[in-house]
């Protein structure tokens, strides 16, 4: 588990050489989420766990069900609809940067399998959130992305300004278009080890908001030492990605971290109440200290202004915006000429992920990946366990962060294995039949609510 996590900022290293299969790129960190999946279906009474998790209304089954409509729609839709309608395809920018009629194509089968990949995922950590030490592994992975997204952040940073462009070159062997020398008023952007500028930010809001977020699922000195620094340096990636969409996610983070704080100052117990103020008091000085460098640096206060304004305003405005907003443009009415029903995964490219799922899976894909979600946010953990809950409010909320990423450079209906891993992780905990499957200090063990669907459980195990 920590080794998928960590290699999740590896989103250009190949598994196996792309000539060997094709041309078509399969990630280490693809490979990595489904061994952690493969191994789940090799341990005992495991396979019966996860099945019966896929099968539930109150678990899973949401999403098992978003998956065969997307499968079916996939192979069915484009034949279906032919060439009455018109998208940008999924393919090579060079090959998708006008609209086709629709047609069947590779990319059907390729979006099909990542969606099955997620489900798979999504249904091995539910499974694995019944196995003793669930939420300690869940918290070690964690740390081992934040280490991820710092090292490449780091190695590209530092790498590429002391020529050592070639030996970054051994981890970038995908057959995607790399944009490692993009440029913004001359400085250059920091893509990591992703393929561009706002992968590396989306990925880096996702970890560093993750950490963030379930901070207080760890202990008082790892907190300190690990945690903090770790999501401070991911958040601090982020800037430097100088990616419009990664900014957007860090924006609502920080109005969801003040919320955070003033909640949990005000709720909270009293022994943890004091680490807040004291979280709110940094933050204030920070802040402060911020507006002061804005305030009195004339010329940093210039140069800033000069940034934002070429990377938000006129990035609106230029060619490269207009061809995106022309792609969701296209989406929706590839949505409304299929009356409702969509296109099939695979066969429209847009800039917005939501937009996406709709014109892929039509509205009845689109209220069922809803209730997906609806679902997650309505998980409900006893506060009295407190690292599942405080590990569950964290995923929570980064899920919005990386919802909004994926609102402004969403291309594919793939939502990827963070969003699954954190489906499966809070509605995997809230499912737990007792206390004891929690991984919390103490040796009682009451009842709690029963969610999961013996019944069905044990239909399962006689097949």
């Amino acid at each position: 588990m920590n080794f998928a996590f960590f290699l999740m900022s590896f989103g250009t290293l190949a598994a196996v050489p792309p000539e060997f299969i094709g041309g078509t790129t399969v990630l280490a960190s693809s490979a990595a989420f489904m061994l952690v999946a493969a191994r789940q279906f090799m341990v005992k009474d495991q396979p019966q766990t996860i099945i019966a998790g896929l099968i539930d209304y109150r678990a899973l089954a949401p999403l098992t069900i978003f998956t065969i409509i997307a499968v079916v729609g996939a192979f069915t839709l484009p034949r279906a609809f032919g060439e009455n309608v018109m998208v940008f395809p999924m393919r090579g920018a060079e090959e998708g940067s006008f609209a086709v009629p629709l047609a069947p194509s590779s990319s059907n089968f390729n979006q099909s399998i990542n969606l099955i990949a997620n489900l798979m995922v999504a249904g091995a950590i539910f499974g694995m959130s019944r196995i003793s030490g669930f939420t300690s592994k869940i918290k070690d992975a964690l740390i081992w992305g934040g280490v991820g997204v710092v090292l490449t952040g780091f190695a590209d940073l530092i790498g590429s300004n002391i020529g050592l462009t070639p030996v970054l070159e051994i981890f970038r062997t995908a057959s995607y278009k790399m944009m490692d020398d993009a440029e913004i008023n001359g400085v250059r952007r920091v893509i990591g080890m992703m393929s561009e500028a706002s992968s590396f930010g989306a990925l880096a809001v996702t970890i560093g908001g993750a950490l963030l977020f379930s901070r207080y699922a760890y202990s008082r000195t790892k907190r300190f030492l690990v945690v903090y620094p770790l999501a401070t340096m991911c958040l601090l990636f982020v800037v430097i990605s100088t990616s419009s969409s990664a900014y957007g996610a860090l924006g609502v983070l920080g109005l969801m971290h003040i919320v955070d704080l003033a909640w949990r100052a005000i709720f909270t117990s009293p022994d943890q109440r004091g680490e807040v103020i004291l979280e709110i008091i940094g933050a204030v000085i920070f802040a402060v200290l911020v507006l002061a460098v804005v305030l009195g640096w004339e010329a940093g206060r210039d140069q800033a202004k000069a940034f934002l304004d070429e990377i938000i305003l006129n990035k609106q405005l230029s060619g490269s915006a207009r061809e995106r907003n022309s792609w969701t443009a296209q989406g929706l009415e590839a949505f409304k000429a299929t009356y409702g029903i969509g296109v099939g995964v695979g066969s429209v490219r847009t800039s917005n992920f939501f937009v996406n799922i709709l014109a892929s899976t039509g509205i009845v894909g689109a209220i069922i990946f809803a209730g997906t979600i609806g679902r997650t946010f309505a998980a409900r953990i006893p506060s009295r366990y407190r690292a599942a809950f405080e590990l569950s409010h964290g995923m929570k909320l980064t899920i919005v962060g990386t919802f909004v990423s994926l609102f402004f450079a969403g291309t594919t209906p793939d939502y990827g294995f963070n969003i699954a891993t954190a489906i499966g992780i809070c509605i995997g905990l809230a499912t737990r039949t007792v206390a004891s499957q929690f991984n919390f200090e103490s040796k009682a063990t009451p009842e709690i609510q029963e969610t999961e669907p013996v019944k069905i459980r044990r239909k399962v195990e006689r097949l």
